[in-house]
């Protein structure tokens, strides 16, 4: 069965400064924080979180992407790796319950409306 994914870049240094641990990148904080909250929820088991190197918006670091097969692809940049954490773990429930991806704009959390970077549509059917 295909899975629902979170993609978050691990790499990612954002231009402001947060208080989040020296030796770990912006990135690696979000994605550790998200990690973290994915283990106490029931959703860990829909939902996959991948680290990746590089998703090439380093000007608006951090970056994330909700991605699966026949689904909306939601990129989100300029993450709070500290305040978008809950929001993420909201939006991953609604994405995951959708067949589509399109989760409907009023009930998205408030990090996911601010932070959207790109909508892509699902990659079109081989028949």
């Amino acid at each position: 069965m295909a899975q629902d994914m979170l993609f978050i870049c691990i790499l990612c240094r954002a231009s402001h400064t947060e208080e989040v641990q020296a030796s770990l990148s912006e990135g690696q904080s979000l994605f550790d924080r998200l990690q973290a909250g994915l283990e106490t929820s029931d959703e860990k088991h829909h939902i996959r979180l991948q680290p990746v190197r590089c998703m090439g918006a380093c000007d608006r670091a951090c970056t994330a992407a909700f991605i699966a097969p026949n689904k909306l692809t939601f990129m989100l940049s300029q993450l709070s790796p500290i305040d978008s954490v809950p929001d993420l773990l909201e939006f991953s429930c609604q994405y995951i319950a959708t067949s589509d991806g399109k989760v409907p704009y009023k009930d998205r959390p408030a990090t996911i409306k601010q932070k959207i970077h790109a909508v892509l549509p699902p990659l079109p059917s081989q028949s």
